[in-house]
């Protein structure tokens, strides 16, 4: 396997893991319940939430919203493997906003926990 193969692998599992992200929140927004596949620890138990309109309001918009970074993310980085488009600037951009995203929405997930069970 090349660079090129593995970074291209790596962004296929980002487009993945955001548009997995999205489904679920549209799925959370729907029905109005919770799913334990919903990026929570395995250690919570759905059935003991609080408020469950309550979290998903708190959790919902955060996870929606990096669930479309990440995809975005990802498919900026494919299409800089795929195109060899190797900009230093793209590249740190999306990958600092993709952390940013992902320790945001780590943070909300956590205090939602911890204010919904």
């Amino acid at each position: 396997m090349t660079d090129g193969s593995f970074y291209t692998l790596i962004d296929l599992f980002v487009i993945g893991c955001g548009i997995y992200t999205v489904v679920q929140y549209i799925l959370m927004v729907r029905t109005g319940e919770l799913r334990q596949n919903m990026l929570l620890p395995k250690d919570i138990q759905i059935g003991k939430c609080k408020d469950t309109k309550g979290f998903i309001k708190a959790i919902g918009v955060k996870q929606l919203a990096f669930g479309i970074v990440a995809t975005i993310c990802g498919i900026v980085g494919l299409v800089q493997d795929v195109m060899n488009i190797y900009n230093v600037y793209v590249y740190m951009t999306t990958m600092v906003l993709f952390l940013v995203f992902c320790v945001w929405y780590a943070y909300g997930s956590k205090k939602a926990i911890e204010a919904f069970w």
